[in-house]
């Protein structure tokens, strides 16, 4: 590959170009433009490492379609092909690197973006999110610079609509011959409104406009109505329907939005099936992120330089890392280890809808993305007798090292059942961890990181679980950098097990009479969608044992959660303004203060201790939180420079406590 070449596109503007040489044939990084770059903070220093800069442009890619690891990715057979037989397409780049090179750790950590947003400084920087950081506050603390590492983040996903700082991917558009390719959008998108509406926009939110509907007047396009995304679904008459709009009591044709004879219902779980073309090859995005990584090991002329490549990235990005292992692309076209480690975090027991015909990586995968293999290891399927692996496809001595981070909703919600992680298939075996994986579940809490003050939502019934959980995946990506680079074993894997009776089947969980509370007693489990409908298809649901204050005892346990001022739960009903409220909403997590005083929980029928009774003084409870601390610290499930940051936070939280007027319950 010929050296990255460059030209003036004015004072401020500076265009970096890698170029193949014509005999490179297997190269797949054709060329990278750099738009923008500048001074991170106007020069600061982050300790020993330096300044940083922040680039940003675009890579250019070429496959081999006929290269067997890229045969997995759907239609890639029917994408255009360049002079050379390849496919060609382009992602957005975004990078963070040292401006001397030399005092870097050697680690890239792509920061997979989530629907085209980077998480990675949010998370383990403790930063203010932005699609384009560019302040002290949305740099945090500096981690990662602190640390060394070079942050890379390039486009996968092409179904979110382009806008300034978010980080796409160009896909190709497969043809038949050329022609236009039609077909079904079967399932389609489906939403659940939150109050009575004539009108909805359905192409938003999580499910974006990349398929409108070829025949807005077409009789045979379906809409159905049900209670809950594992309810029976009911026809809606066609003639009840249309694609459109209420503007001044007349419905405006719009490909975007329906509108329903008598409204749509709050709480209800509407979706759509309808005719659409020209699908994109989406799997392309798992091989942008792969030869980018590929190159930037191996390419001696790439843009940034490292000998490690980690991936990190939560929730859809969670579920697209696992997708990856299982479709190998943490292995270069030639063979060679691509991606060294992946940090999976609130990924569950899913996939996703990443590589396909007419795919929706978009689409939260609720109920519909668990399938076997759930675990690394080759192991046989209980009911078919199949053999399969997430890490079938990885060649003995490619495995990457894997971190899978879970929080409590993982365990109750949209169908993930996130035992299986640890347990059999078959619910009855505790399971030993693949010698290149470890599993964690985040005690008490939800799919995202919280904050303080428990704040009160219209939405769900309880006060949104605060529970701060981005102190642990500091420690963890500590432990997975010296597990690749040191050797070094990491801590060992935390979460409830059948041996101890922290997992119990979830009609066996318990949780304390605390008036007001609905607790998450009657809830639907998982199932199969590799299989049909029945018995067999159906998974075993275990959750986390709670104490006798509904608080779970197994897996990492922050200070927050094991000195506790109240109840957290990575579980959340809808409000009864909300309607169906009965049913979870979906990634959310409920609080409930324990009272200050023994007098008025007896006054409220509260069987919990109350704050004074378990603790003396707020002193005392600030010291049993630094003590818990210093214990995870020991563990190394916690960084030393995050104790001090912890108790003053704890601080904080007994002094909201103690001087707020709560609610239990807002049904």
């Amino acid at each position: 590959m010929n050296a990255f070449t460059r030209r003036s596109l004015g004072a401020a503007l500076m265009v970096f170009v890698a170029a193949l040489a014509p005999a490179m044939t297997r190269a797949e990084v054709t060329r990278v433009e750099i738009s923008s770059r500048q001074d991170v903070l106007g020069g600061k220093a982050f300790g020993t490492i330096g300044a940083y800069e922040k680039l940003s442009g675009k890579v250019y890619f070429a496959v081999d379609p006929n290269n067997q690891r890229n045969k997995i990715i759907a239609d890639i057979d029917k994408a255009p092909r360049n002079s050379q037989g390849k496919v060609e397409f382009s992602a957005d780049l975004f990078i963070l690197r040292p401006k001397d090179p030399s005092r870097g750790n050697g680690v890239l950590l792509f920061d997979v973006p989530n629907r085209g947003r980077n998480g990675g400084l949010s998370a383990l920087n403790r930063a203010k999110a932005s699609a384009d950081p560019a302040t002290e506050e949305e740099f945090g603390d500096g981690l990662l610079m602190r640390e060394g590492y070079t942050v890379v983040s390039v486009g996968w996903e092409f179904d979110i609509p382009k806008k300034k700082g978010l980080v796409l991917l160009d896909a190709p558009v497969a043809t038949d011959n050329g022609k236009p390719i039609t077909g079904w959008i079967d399932p389609g998108p489906w939403f659940i409104p939150d109050k009575l509406a004539d009108s909805y926009n359905y192409a938003s939110g999580d499910f974006t406009p990349s398929y409108p509907p070829l025949d807005l007047k077409n009789p045979t396009y379906r809409l159905t109505e049900r209670d809950a995304l594992v309810s029976f679904p009911h026809l809606v008459p066609r003639e009840d329907w249309q694609f459109g709009r209420v503007e001044n009591g007349q419905v405006v044709t719009d490909a975007n939005w329906v509108t329903m004879k008598g409204g749509f219902k709050p709480g209800m779980v509407y979706q759509l099936a309808y005719e659409s073309s020209n699908p994109p090859v989406a799997g392309v995005g798992f091989a942008a992120v792969r030869d980018l990584a590929s190159a930037v090991k191996y390419n001696p002329d790439a843009i940034v330089r490292g000998k490690y490549v980690y991936t990190f990235g939560s929730s859809q990005v969670g579920r697209w890392q696992r997708q990856m292992v299982y479709e190998g692309f943490t292995v270069d076209e030639q063979g060679r280890k691509a991606i060294d480690a992946l940090f999976i975090q609130t990924g569950g027991t899913g996939l996703g809808s990443f590589n396909e015909r007419w795919a929706q990586p978009d689409e939260l995968g609720s109920y519909t993305q668990t399938k076997f293999p759930i675990r690394y290891e080759t192991i046989t399927d209980p009911v078919t007798g199949k053999r399969d692996g997430l890490g079938a496809r990885i060649p003995a001595g490619l495995e990457p090292k894997i971190l899978e981070v879970d929080t409590e909703s993982e365990y109750y919600d949209r169908g993930r059942v996130t035992s299986l992680r640890h347990i059999s298939m078959d619910g009855g075996t505790d399971l030993p961890d693949p010698p290149n994986v470890r599993i964690f579940l985040l005690a008490g809490a939800k799919h995202a990181s919280g904050s303080w003050p428990p704040a009160e939502a219209a939405a769900q019934q309880l006060r949104i679980d605060p529970l701060e959980y981005r102190w642990a995946q500091r420690a963890l990506l500590a432990a997975l950098d010296r597990w690749v680079r040191e050797g070094v074993t990491p801590p060992p894997s935390l979460h409830p097990m059948l041996a101890d009776r922290t997992a119990v089947p979830q009609n066996e969980i318990k949780f304390p009479n605390v008036p007001g509370v609905q607790w998450p007693y009657h809830v639907p489990g998982g199932f199969r969608n590799d299989m049909m409908a029945g018995p067999t298809a159906v998974l075993p649901f275990l959750v986390p044992r709670a104490d006798k204050d509904g608080n779970v005892i197994s897996g990492l346990r922050l200070p927050e959660q094991s000195v506790p001022l109240g109840t957290y739960g990575g579980w959340a009903f809808r409000s009864e303004n909300y309607g169906q409220s009965d049913t979870l909403v979906s990634m959310a997590g409920s609080y409930i203060p324990f009272a200050k005083t023994k007098a008025e929980r007896e006054k409220t029928g509260d069987p919990r201790l109350s704050v004074e009774e378990r603790y003396s003084s707020r002193a005392d409870y600030v010291h049993r939180v630094e003590e818990a601390g210093k214990k995870l610290v020991q563990e190394r499930y916690l960084l030393q420079e995050d104790v001090a940051p912890i108790v003053e936070a704890a601080g904080q939280h007994w002094d909201w406590t103690m001087n707020s007027t709560t609610t239990q319950s807002r049904k």
